[in-house]
């Protein structure tokens, strides 16, 4: 079952004071994301010394006398170590990506306010 659309087949039309208003700004550009990129890359970098830290942590060696009295040596590896490890820097690699978004949308803020002035006189 089809419904009627409630404009005409031209498509809405705009009433005059709706026509001329300027379209909203989502304000995604402001130049403070610049501050807020420059925290994400620091978080980046805590986490990649975090991963190594617990990298280290994940890594368990064993010296047992064997049965020819030798050592013998083995290395345990600790699950949740081993995935905070993994998880830490694909985190950071997700911050990473945000930071450089939110210096491209600061980036672009001030850029666009220069070329709109230089446009003007």
């Amino acid at each position: 079952m089809t419904y009627p659309e409630p404009w005409s087949s031209d498509g809405p039309t705009l009433s005059e004071n709706a026509a001329d208003a300027p379209e909203p700004r989502a304000g995604l550009a402001q130049p403070w994301r610049a501050a807020v990129a420059a925290a994400e890359v620091v978080l980046v970098v805590a986490l990649l010394a975090a991963a190594w830290w617990c990298w280290n942590r994940a890594q368990v060696r064993v010296d047992v006398p064997g049965a020819t009295g030798l050592p013998m040596s083995s290395t345990r590896w600790s699950g949740s170590w081993v995935a905070l490890a993994v998880a830490a820097p694909t985190l950071g690699g997700l911050l990473l990506v945000d930071a450089v978004r939110q210096l491209v949308l600061a980036w672009a803020v001030r850029r666009s306010r220069a070329g709109r002035s230089a446009g003007e006189g």
